[in-house]
Order: C-alpha cells, then structure tokens, then sequence
C-alpha cells in the first residue's frame, strides 16, 4: 500500500482506532510510557467508555478521544488534534476537570446520615495532548503543566499537587537529526508524522500499529467514516467562523456561543444521518457524533 492510500493518523478517529482498540493496549501502554518517563511506570491500564454525559446544564456531552485507567486510582485522556483552534488550553483543563468530578469518591446518602464527612481524596488524571501544531511559545516538543507556586524572591517554584498534569506534545517541534530506534518517544513521534519513514521501519511496535492503519485504510467502511469526519470537521470550522465573525460585529459574546454550539449540532446530524443511510451501527455514531441514542433513534 503506498502511502498516499493511508489515512491520516492524526486524525482523532484513526487514532483512536489504532491506539485505542483491546488488541493494541500494549501500544497504547508503549505511546503512554514514552511520554511520562516512567511518573508513573504504566504496566497496565483498562481502555474506558470515552463519553462523559450531561456535565453542562445544556446536556452536552464530552467525548475523548482515548480515556484509559491506570490504576482505580489514576486515568490518562489522550487527545490529538491537527490544529490548534486557540481554545486548547482550556479544553484541556476542562476535560481533565470532569474526569476528576465524574470518578471522585462521593459519600452515598446513609453515609451523610451517619454523620461521615466527604474525603478530599480524589482520583489523579493525567492529560496528553498531541498536536499538529504548537500551542506554547516553549522551545521543548514535550511540555508538563501542572498546579503549582510560581517562584519568587523568598520561595522556588513549588508544585502544589499531583493530581492534575497536563501534556503537551507539539509535533512541529519534533524535527530531530537522527531518530533513536531505542527511545520510544523518538518512534512514536515519528510515526505520527510519517508512519513510513525508513527510520522506524522494523521496531515491533511500529509494525504492529502500521498494519493496524493499513487494516483501517483498506475497509470502505472505515474509510468512509474518516470522510464523514473530515467533511464534519471542515464545516464545523467554516460555520464556527462565521459564528464568531457575526458575533464580533454584533459585539455579542453570546451570540457567538449560540452560533457555535447550533452549529455543531447541526453537523452532527447531517452526519448522523448519513451513517444511518450507509447502515452504520447506533453505538459507533453515537461515538462518533456526540449525539445521544435516543437522538439517532428519533433520527431514523
């Protein structure tokens, strides 16, 4: 298969595909490791139900791109995103917010009865963001944020928790002279920027996720699932445009957010609809779409 047939990696649904899939946990497990050096050391983790539902009043739902637990204790959301639509910073702190909410211990109602107090003690989660293009002016491709003081006259920087760190991987910044086949972060980055250099060809990992993507780009299905997702992605973005155009000369912030989220839903319909015509399963447009059963149920 040249590579003019492979569909693109780091498109969020191809990823997702490859990475977030049973069979290729050890991958996934490998991409993970490659990122956080060893804090923590992932041995093993459970690939989890990617939709976090009616979190806002309006009843929108979060759909990650790859949500994984480590441990009860510690999740991973794994995000990759062509390009930097100048809200990431933010998308990021949120997701990893509802995370937390979402898996939090909270007392059951004979426990507030009985007088026990609600614990503090809160899962860890772990944000990684892959992007194809750069959201930070830092020099590294590989940045963590993470709570903490910032330093002053009298005190050093000093992190404030644990609980929340956030990845950057800026792929644009990844351009090294000579890719060392040993260092997994080398092959990985690679590989989501030309899963057919000659550089990486022959490391096992590789190979099993390039056969993967192969699979993937070979299926109709598959294929016309990324156009429907690429066609979605494209409108959405002209519609969010002139969304936010209108409101700037309106001079309404609100007008904004309306026209965007009426756009986005609208999208997804259309693309709903499309799927169902082709025969597509409920589960994998709900997934793909963000909209509910019950939605693509009244659809048909």
């Amino acid at each position: 298969m040249s590579e003019t047939t492979l569909l693109d990696i780091q498109s969020d649904y191809i990823f997702k595909r490859v990475f977030g899939i049973e069979k290729n946990k050890e991958l996934l497990i490998s991409l993970i490791n490659s990122i956080l050096k060893g804090n923590p050391q992932v041995t093993d983790l459970e690939i989890r139900n990617t939709e976090i539902s009616k979190i806002f009043k309006n009843n929108l739902t979060i759909h990650l791109d790859i949500k994984a637990e480590i441990n009860p204790q510690e999740f991973v959301d794994i995000e990759i995103q062509v390009r930097n639509t100048g809200e990431i910073m933010e998308r990021a702190v949120q997701y990893l917010a509802e995370i937390l909410t979402v898996n939090c211990r909270k007392l059951t109602e004979e426990e507030r009865k009985a007088g026990q107090k609600q614990t503090y003690k809160y899962p860890k989660v772990i944000g990684i963001w892959i992007m194809g293009e750069n959201v930070t002016d830092r020099k590294d491709a590989v940045n963590e944020a993470c709570l903490a003081f910032p330093p002053t006259e009298r005190d050093e920087y000093q992190i404030i928790t644990d609980k929340l760190r956030i990845f950057f991987v800026e792929l644009p910044k990844f351009h090294p002279k000579h890719v060392d086949r040993k260092n997994m972060l080398d092959v990985w980055m690679t590989f989501l920027k030309n899963p057919l250099s000659d550089e990486i060809q022959n490391v096992p990992e590789v190979q099993k996720a390039l056969d993967t993507l192969k699979e993937i780009s070979a299926n109709e299905e598959e294929r016309e699932i990324y156009n429907l997702r690429q066609q979605t992605e494209f409108g959405y973005i002209s519609e969010k445009n002139v969304a936010v155009e209108k409101a700037h000369k309106a001079g309404k912030a609100e007008g904004e957010k309306i026209g965007i989220e009426k756009g986005e839903k609208r999208k997804a319909i259309e693309t709903a609809k499309k799927m169902l015509k082709k025969g597509l399963k409920v589960n994998d447009i709900v997934d793909f779409t963000g909209l509910s059963i019950a939605e693509i149920d009244a659809l048909k």
